[in-house]
């Protein structure tokens, strides 16, 4: 019996999804053996200490300190689902003006080679110059960012930002009667 009659076709798709997700993460899984082998894990502590290191560092555009924080083939995805590159990240630094970018209700979730850090962020970014009397864009987001060590050090690898909105209200229930 060959292997292709064992499994029905439903599960030939979830076993073929499986052998995909593994042999895609292969970068991922060198990085994170690349860091067992390197220096320690890193506290708590040092991992919030690198992420105000990154959030301060962009407010200010110190594009040499933000680049020096970020793997080279990182992701900064943003709220309004745009993605960058380490370079469109960094370009884009230049390009507007932060007011403010801070978390609070930080966790710190560890795994083998890294550290994911999630909270309640808030950004403020300016208007543009050529934009008088505009407000500023005040942001309130759960953001996620994956610090891992590579070969320069712990870098960010991903940030994902989400807006928080207000929840939603009651809904009518179906087959309810208004009065």
């Amino acid at each position: 019996m060959t292997v292709h009659k064992k499994f029905s076709a439903p599960w030939r798709a979830v076993l073929l999804g499986i052998l995909v997700a593994v042999f895609s993460g292969a970068p991922a899984v060198a990085r994170a053996k690349a860091a067992a082998d390197g220096a320690g894990q890193l506290t708590k502590a040092q991992v919030l200490s690198l992420q105000k290191k990154f959030q301060d560092a962009s407010v200010a555009a110190d594009v040499a300190t933000v680049s020096s924080l970020m793997a080279d083939d990182a992701i900064f995805a943003h709220g309004n689902g745009m993605a960058q590159t380490k370079a469109q990240y960094l370009a884009w630094l230049n390009q507007v003006k932060l007011l403010k970018y801070e978390s609070e209700e930080s966790k710190v979730i560890f795994f083998h080679g890294g550290a994911i850090v999630t909270g309640v962020t808030d950004i403020g970014i300016a208007p543009p110059a050529n934009a008088p009397g505009r407000q500023p864009i005040m942001l309130h987001m759960r953001v996620s960012t994956v610090w891992v060590r590579t070969h320069a050090g712990w870098q960010l690898l991903l940030n994902q930002g989400t807006p928080i909105t207000a929840p939603p209200g009651p809904r009518p229930v179906a087959g309810a009667s208004s009065r």
